[in-house]
């Protein structure tokens, strides 16, 4: 019996360290419902996805079309990012399919409008975290804040500096949800029109119905002089594939 188990373990190590191996795939996605806010930033998001992947050995694949949520496409994901995705985009059997992805040990990576997107999907609420409720009306400079710096997530990330944003506000105060680790707030004494209050995270990460869930509420305009996005991204997309 002994042996088995230390042949069974053996057998875990090695598929553990060949997956720890392989290139990290992600599907970067990126699809706005027709007639609603588009934020022209997508494609720029987009691209620094792509660019990370070649400085990363990454395998990255681009889509602007729901109809790649079935369950052959998503099996060949480690990663599915929502960039700048927004409004209700997937239909029954295209979210079924996404959530089987998750569950069978999937990552989600969300940036910025990912939050404004399937308001009526309580599955992907719960995975988002909280979703968009409103932010100023202008773009303003604001200073950010890490926190739970050891979290895997942050781990190219080694401090922050004030940047310009669109800063959200949410429908929810996530650090109040069970699981869920605040990677990041913002100060909103350093902008104006901010409604959350002196506890506002813009960056956080959980597990979630098996899989692994990562949301930045930066990205509004992905501009390429960003102080921090890049490392950012990177930490975030290797936690949600498990790496």
């Amino acid at each position: 019996m002994n042996k088995i188990i230390a042949l069974l373990s053996l057998t875990l190590l090695f598929v553990s360290a060949s997956k720890a191996q392989e290139p990290i795939r992600i599907l970067a996605f990126s699809q706005v419902e027709p007639g609603i806010y588009h934020h022209l930033s997508n494609l720029d998001g987009i691209a620094l996805i792509e660019k990370l992947g070649l400085e990363r050995g990454w395998e990255v694949d681009v889509t602007h079309h729901s109809g790649s949520f079935n369950d052959t496409r998503l099996a060949q994901y480690d990663v599915v990012a929502f960039i700048n995705s927004t409004g209700n985009i997937l239909n029954e059997a295209e979210q079924a399919a996404f959530e089987r992805f998750i569950r069978y040990g999937g990552g989600y990576v969300g940036t910025h409008s990912a939050a404004d997107t399937e308001h009526g999907w309580e599955w992907y609420g719960k995975m988002i975290g909280g979703y968009f409720k409103s932010h100023p009306s202008v773009d303003q400079v604001g200073a950010t804040h890490l926190e739970n710096k050891d979290h895997p997530a942050l781990k190219h990330l080694q401090e922050t500096v004030p940047v310009l944003e669109e800063w959200y506000d949410y429908t929810v105060n996530v650090r109040g949800i069970p699981g869920v680790t605040v990677l990041m707030t913002v100060d909103e004494s350093t902008y104006e029109g901010g409604v959350t209050g002196d506890d506002h995270p813009i960056t956080w990460a959980h597990e979630y119905d098996g899989g692994r869930a990562f949301y930045t509420g930066f990205g509004h305009f992905f501009q390429k002089d960003h102080p921090f996005l890049s490392q950012l991204l990177v930490g975030g997309v290797e936690w949600a594939a498990g790496r």
